[in-house]
């Protein structure tokens, strides 16, 4: 059994307004709102707002980050910045499985382009990067390493010269 088996369950891609119709009947999710700067998404009661400014990707990224709050719940003010950072993380690994991030880095280190190839926003890749465990980024490290070594140019054995004397 590889490491990613024990790291990962069978990997399925997180469709977040699925999951909201499927689970969340009851959220009501509103685009209509230009949010202060610096939110992009709002839950309170049963209504997420998310910023109407947002493209689809940043979208995707706030509702599976506002659907996790819904399901945690509100924490009390004291702890508010606390779970914030622990609602980022869960978010990012429910957008950003370990393979396709594996898949995302072989292609660019840049989180800009890495946004774009993983449809999430910067953001979330930066915290899925940065909360990388030890055993996480063992793995990358091999499967970087196998792909870089599949990739360099094979060595063969010399062929004899051809040099013409004079």
């Amino acid at each position: 059994m590889s490491v990613a088996a024990n790291i990962l369950p069978a990997m399925q891609v997180w469709h977040p307004w699925r999951t909201l119709g499927t689970h969340f009947p009851h959220i009501v999710v509103s685009c209509e709102y230009q949010l202060p700067e610096g939110v992009r998404g709002w839950w309170r009661g049963n209504t997420i707002w998310l910023c109407k400014t947002l493209n689809q990707a940043e979208r995707r990224s706030t509702l599976t980050h506002e659907l996790l709050h819904v399901t945690r719940g509100l924490a009390p003010p004291d702890l508010r910045d606390r779970e914030e950072r622990r609602v980022d993380e869960l978010a990012a690994r429910k957008l950003i499985p370990l393979p396709e991030l594996l898949h995302g880095l072989q292609w660019s280190t840049n989180d800009d382009e890495l946004a774009e190839a993983l449809w999430t926003d910067v953001h979330t890749v930066r915290v899925r990067r940065e909360t990388l465990t030890p055993i996480e980024i063992a793995w990358l490290d091999k499967h970087l390493d196998d792909e870089m070594r599949a990739s360099a140019p094979r060595r063969t054995a010399r062929a004899p010269r051809h040099d013409v004397v004079a």
